[in-house]
């Protein structure tokens, strides 16, 4: 499998104005990669993965899936979103098997593999419950068993631990890595966070501010499984930072006053950090 990303770039039209939201994107991704897109917001790294999933029409580009052009959704590409998109009247073992029913997958069949990979998640006692039973890390648990049921080439997933504690969202870092492993699957991965990014990344492609552009990749070279305190994944995250930076002031000084600037080597201090003071 090999995933051709070929000058994709988005343009949003409305009476007033014109917003290029991606402009001359390029990727390739082998089989089995982890690959983890970072860059600050607006900068198109959801549009592009839409985009990949057949969600949204490029305006020019193509997305090449093994030598056939992506016009629209398919079952080669399956999506978690940052809400997990569970649905609330189902229990969790009817959630996982949603999308398998609409696929046309015998019952019997789709119980047996929504079961397998809920034990994957480790959710298999509560194949029962109803959404509102579980906990944030739960649901998103139980998203990712679904999207993996349908047994797709590609798993594309859309900042969905962004809404999650900190403990929580460590935990499940850990499990999609030992899910990514196990099944082999290709993994794109948005997020805001840089050390979650070098965390699960193979690659790590870095797009600069609106329009979203490719400004650098990095290719994290960490044996696995990576754990956050691995000062490894540090000495990644500040190069990838420094990339960031300028990109992250360039949408800062779009949004605030006209005076707002980072200075350069500015340390930030924690309220705590009153040490010396009137002295």
């Amino acid at each position: 499998m090999e995933l051709v990303v070929k000058d994709i770039s988005k343009i949003y039209s409305s009476k007033n104005k014109t917003n290029t939201s991606l402009n001359k994107i390029n990727l390739c991704i082998k089989k089995g990669e982890f690959i983890c897109i970072v860059g600050p917001s607006g900068c198109g790294k959801s549009t592009l993965l839409n985009i990949i999933a057949g969600l949204e029409k490029a305006t020019t580009g193509q997305v090449i899936i093994n030598g056939t052009k992506v016009t629209n959704p398919g079952s080669d590409r399956a999506m978690v979103f940052q809400d997990g998109a569970l649905f609330p009247w189902l229990r969790v073992i009817d959630n996982v098997e949603f999308g398998m029913k609409m696929a046309g997958v015998p019952k019997k069949a789709r119980r047996e593999r929504a079961l397998e990979y809920l034990k994957l998640v480790h959710l298999t006692e509560f194949q029962n419950s109803y959404v509102h039973e579980l906990s944030g890390g739960m649901r998103q648990r139980v998203a990712i068993a679904r999207a993996l049921s349908l047994d797709s080439e590609i798993l594309l997933m859309d900042e969905p631990f962004s809404a999650l504690d900190s403990q929580t969202r460590s935990i499940l870092q850990l499990e999609l890595q030992q899910i990514w492993w196990k099944t082999k699957k290709t993994i794109i991965f948005v997020t805001h966070m840089v050390e979650e990014a070098v965390l699960l990344g193979d690659r790590v492609i870095v797009l600069t501010s609106s329009p979203g552009k490719i400004k650098k990749e990095y290719a994290i070279q960490l044996s696995r499984p990576r754990l956050p305190e691995n000062p490894d994944i540090n000495y990644y995250a500040r190069k990838i930072k420094n990339q960031l930076k300028n990109e992250v002031g360039k949408v800062a000084k779009s949004e605030f006053d006209s005076d707002w600037y980072i200075e350069k080597g500015t340390v930030l201090s924690g309220a705590g950090d009153t040490l010396g003071i009137g002295l």
